[in-house]
């Protein structure tokens, strides 16, 4: 039970005491517990907008999610060709890249003064901008469809290559054609991936906060955006309570939906099979060239606001009027104060990187402890407990904390960024406890209990027989921590205060400034450090995982 009593004695300070008052504002009135608040909430015309225009952005996000995704996965599967391995690395940026480098990046490349509409106005002398997305329900949806195709992709590629080809060549081989074969055959195999990945695109689109407010503003905000427009500037801490606990509510429903249908999936890609790929370039066959009518527009939508942040960090010219210019670096990383910053760039960027260190270390240490405490203690309902902060959304745990802090006795710890580290922990800590504890279980057990046979005490025999082991993944889950942390803004909108800026944040409020070119340079270097991560994670991942098979 000792493996247990330290996430158990973390969760009721850091988020149960902390969500109890968000319970207590929200439903308390006049020294008594009541709904009125609820009621009056959910009868207000303007909040019952927010819930449907959640929803509504949801389901289209998660359609035209699947219909870029699923062809995607569909070529990483069956097909060879140069950079199929770069493209297949690429599918774990959205698992990290931060949702503000999303909204710039729209907003750069899609805008009415944007790269796009002004290569279309100069190449068709047109005087108007042709492509008019940018502050609407679609501008929204396809950002969000940039931020999630590529996770449908990462699941449809896992069922198919879960499926066993020998089924298809069988089909094949009694006269079924190709059609035939993938519709009777790999497409009823795919549906629970593919039900699953939509089930989690769902999910994070319902509970997105960066991309409606930036991209969304008072027009087009979700349930997220109004409950930090009551805590954060409207100030109403009742109402923005009151409002969270509708959205932990949804939260927790549709967290609870995703893992129980998550299982059929899990337990199907557990056993991946090598599936026989073809060229994807064959003179024999010229109709896989149309690929093409989906790699284009696929690679402008996925490249050009990625691209346009970065090319607008050198090319947007300074105020002397020189391009390229590495100005706007120089603001990025300038540690003067910047009034609408609230602390100065460097200094945000400095916050930012003291405080994925500390997300880092606490979400190892915690999900470590959560590991060995569920390997012990075998029980669904501790499970239940210890991986709670996966129902909570982060507008919602940032509200809890920001309240919290605010009254005894999380009021006696130090101010500054300690908030913002508890709360990177709680949202970081459950990858480290996926991605560590099945790499445990792969573990040959005997080489413990050998070293307990020879007088190692349990504690003794982990740390030198299994924590070596284990080192390898532990670095992974790190640096998974440390670039989620990094990226996170929606806790930090909600515990931000003078003095303690993130780098998201940051680049948010540059946007909101019309400071294009700092929000760019800013946004390219945080995009920078998530690519190194990334690489580094599926690299030496792929390496340890095949090491760890074999």
């Amino acid at each position: 039970m000792a493996w247990a009593a330290l996430p158990i004695l973390f969760l009721a300070f850091a988020l149960f005491l902390p969500l109890g008052e968000v319970f207590r504002l929200g439903l308390r009135a006049e020294g008594g517990w009541t709904a009125d608040r609820l009621r009056e909430l959910l009868a207000d015309p303007y909040v019952r907008g927010l819930l449907r225009f959640t929803f509504e952005q949801a389901l289209l996000s998660t359609a035209l999610s699947l219909v870029l995704g699923f062809p995607l996965g569909w070529l990483l599967t069956r097909y060879r060709f140069p950079g199929r391995e770069a493209l297949r690395a690429a599918t774990l940026v959205p698992f990290v890249l931060p949702p503000i480098t999303v909204a710039l990046g729209f907003i750069l490349f899609f805008g009415h003064a944007g790269y796009l509409n002004g290569f279309l106005q100069g190449l068709l002398g047109l005087s108007e901008p042709p492509v008019r997305v940018l502050y609407t329900l679609w501008g929204i949806v396809l950002a969000h469809a940039f931020y999630n195709a590529p996770v449908v992709a990462r699941f449809v590629h896992a069922s198919w290559e879960a499926q066993d080809p020998s089924q298809v060549e069988a089909a094949r081989v009694l006269g079924a054609g190709r059609l035939r074969a993938f519709l009777t055959v790999t497409l009823p195999g795919l549906v629970p991936g593919l039900l699953s990945a939509c089930a989690l695109v769902f999910l994070l689109c319902t509970l997105s906060f960066a991309i409606p407010l930036a991209l969304g503003g008072a027009q087009y905000a979700t349930i997220e955006v109004g409950v930090y427009h009551r805590a954060r500037v409207e100030v109403d801490l009742p109402g923005a309570a009151a409002l969270a606990l509708v959205v932990l509510a949804f939260s927790l429903l549709l967290t609870y939906l995703y893992l129980r249908g998550g299982g059929l999936v899990q337990a199907r890609t557990a056993r991946e099979r090598e599936q026989p790929a073809v060229p994807l370039l064959d003179r024999k066959r010229p109709g896989r060239l149309l690929w093409v009518l989906y790699l284009l527009p696929a690679a402008l939508l996925f490249l050009g606001p990625i691209g346009a942040v970065v090319a607008d960090s050198f090319l947007r010219p300074a105020p002397g009027g020189r391009s390229p210019t590495l100005h706007w670096y120089g603001i990025a990383l300038s540690a003067d104060p910047t009034p609408f910053l609230g602390a100065s760039p460097l200094g945000s960027i400095l916050t930012s990187l003291g405080v994925a260190l500390a997300a880092a270390g606490g979400a190892l240490a915690l999900g470590l402890a959560v590991v060995a405490a569920l390997r012990r203690l075998r029980s669904r309902a501790l499970e239940t407990l210890l991986m709670a902060p996966l129902g909570v959304s982060s507008v919602v745990l940032g509200l809890a904390l920001l309240l919290a802090f605010r009254r005894p006795p999380l009021s006696l710890l130090p101010s500054g960024p300690l908030p913002l580290a508890v709360a990177h922990v709680l949202l970081t800590y459950p990858f480290v406890v996926r991605a560590v504890g099945p790499l445990w279980e792969s573990l040959d057990p005997h080489l413990a209990e050998a070293a307990r046979t020879l007088g190692a005490s349990r504690l003794r025999a982990f740390l030198t027989v299994e924590l070596p082991l284990l080192r390898p993944g532990l670095l992974l889950a790190g640096a998974l921590a440390f670039s989620l942390s990094l990226g996170e803004m929606t806790a930090a909108a909600m515990l931000a205060r003078p003095g303690v800026n993130t780098i998201p944040l940051a680049i948010y409020q540059f946007l909101s400034a019309r400071r294009f070119g700092a929000a760019s340079a800013m946004a390219t270097l945080l995009m920078a450090a998530t690519a190194v991560v990334v690489w580094a994670w599926d690299r030496a991942g792929s390496r340890w995982l095949g090491r760890t098979r074999a």
